[in-house]
């Protein structure tokens, strides 16, 4: 008798007992309550911070949250029946959070769901979509953050990991055991060479000199002052303060990213695993940077590796996985540093595509390397964190532009067929760029972002070299001509 192995095989996620829309009520319900008892208090105060913490209704829009290190108390939170209201502010959004990271769960586990025949041909582009919900997963993932900065299995799928009573990003808890400091000018350091720096002193080439005597030095690139964030390692002729607030808008950059394009990082598989405790995340090698202090600077600097160096106003150079800007004459524009951080972290993100060393798009699909980094042009600042897309933000009224007067507009079936060379060969290539931003919101955020997950696939498989022209409407179940028709209705209405 042939013995046959038994393979156990994890028995499919139930799906969450609430739906969202139910989380939200009760959660609705129970902030009534508090709000009554802020009334009966006099706690004019805490009931405005309860008010304000149900996010906006944006459609049209994705959002980014921002996740604090930590759980803080505000300052309105005084006496014991402000304390009582607080708690249960707490409990009633943790409540959602537990609820909510159910459905990521759900969410991740749906890679693994093959969708029915009639899901399949639906013909309602507004239907909700099957198959892979790893942006979704992510979303929920963050939404539970937010409720619950504490909820440790979603810290732990966000890279988090818990230094006391703070959460930190890995890099910057492995400096923190080694007894180094973060400041906003300077970075991260040993405590005795940053008090030094902030004491009005500056470590050049081998010695330490006066700030002043410092600051009047014309600095090379090559002897650039080394700056330390989270996450990149920038190398800077320019004053320490605008370093910093370069480092600051590139690590708010990556959050959004990891937010919007985070499934992009991940294999749906390894998704799941996270968010069942199963997987963990490594401390990523940092990204580099350098900051020229004049345009000047940087032209001379790059003009030999980019002969048109002397139009950009940033660039991200992959054979050295670098992005360049200057500080002429303050700051590089945040809508160019997201732009090109974008294209850093897509490139950089995945260990198995950086082995590869391709040139993602040169084939075809160029396009979409492109527009993924123009739709960062539409990220904008909010109570709450960001938003990102619209079609009134970024590219989108140049794009609707370019349909409304016919100016010019590609064929999304030839656009896609272009590879990298004949893209950027093209005779109105300012216009190719407004209208792949306009397509970028499309497929972000059109019939409720139902084109969302196929979109990050198919930026899969362009930067592993993989796509070919036909992969997008196959992906999208939808043909081109339908594609193209959709777009046009919704970029001008």
């Amino acid at each position: 008798m042939t013995l046959v192995p038994v393979v156990a095989t994890a028995a499919p996620r139930a799906e969450p007992a609430k739906s969202l829309a139910k989380l939200d009520e009760e959660y609705a319900a129970a902030e009534q309550d508090l709000l009554r008892r802020c009334e009966i208090d006099g706690h004019g105060d805490l009931a405005a911070v309860i008010k304000a913490w149900q996010l906006p209704s944006l459609e049209g829009r994705q959002v980014a949250l921002a996740i604090p290190p930590s759980l803080a108390t505000p300052a309105c939170v005084d006496g014991d029946a402000a304390r009582s209201i607080w708690n249960d502010f707490l409990a009633a959004r943790r409540a959602r959070a537990t609820g909510t990271f159910e459905h990521a769960l759900w969410a991740a586990a749906a890679h693994d769901r093959q969708p029915t025949r009639a899901e399949l041909t639906r013909p309602d582009p507004s239907a909700t979509p099957s198959g892979p919900q790893s942006c979704e997963a992510i979303r929920l993932v963050f939404l539970t953050l937010r409720d619950d900065p504490d909820h440790a299995r979603a810290r732990a799928v966000g890279g988090w990991v818990r230094r006391g009573d703070r959460w930190e990003w890995p890099e910057a808890a492995r400096r923190l055991d080694k007894a180094e400091e973060y400041d906003p000018q300077f970075g991260w350091m040993p405590k005795s060479r940053l008090g030094r720096h902030r004491d009005g002193e500056r470590y050049l080439r081998g010695r330490w000199v006066k700030a002043a005597e410092d600051d009047a030095t014309l600095r090379e690139v090559k002897h650039g002052r080394q700056f330390e964030s989270d996450h990149w390692e920038i190398v800077s002729t320019a004053p320490p303060p605008v370093t910093g607030d370069l480092a600051a808008q590139l690590e708010s950059t990556r959050l959004v990213w990891l937010q919007f394009f985070g499934a992009f990082a991940v294999e749906p598989a390894d998704l799941e695993k996270r968010l069942a405790g199963r997987g963990r995340i490594s401390p990523q090698t940092p990204h580099s940077a350098i900051l020229c202090g004049s345009r000047a600077q940087y032209t001379d600097e790059l003009r030999r590796l980019e002969p048109l160096i002397d139009i950009t106003d940033g660039i991200y150079w992959q054979p050295t996985a670098t992005i360049w800007f200057f500080a002429d004459p303050a700051g590089p524009p945040a809508v160019t540093v997201r732009h090109e951080a974008f294209h850093q972290l897509f490139a950089e993100s995945r260990p198995d595509f950086l082995k590869l060393r391709a040139e993602p798009g040169r084939r075809c699909g160029f396009w979409a390397v492109e527009a993924a980094a123009l739709y960062a042009e539409s990220i904008a600042k909010t109570e709450f964190g960001w938003t990102i897309g619209g079609r009134d933000a970024g590219r989108g009224p140049a794009a609707r532009n370019l349909l409304a007067k016919d100016t010019l507009h590609v064929p999304l079936a030839d656009l896609t067929a272009l590879g990298r060379e004949a893209f950027q060969a093209h005779d109105r290539v300012a216009d190719l760029y407004d209208e792949c931003g306009g397509l970028a919101d499309f497929f972000m955020n059109a019939h409720g972002g139902r084109y969302r997950e196929s979109f990050v696939e198919y930026l899969v498989r362009v930067y592993s070299g993989t796509a070919d022209p036909d992969a997008l409407p196959r992906l999208c179940r939808r043909s081109f001509a339908e594609l193209e028709a959709e777009y046009r209705k919704y970029i001008l209405e």
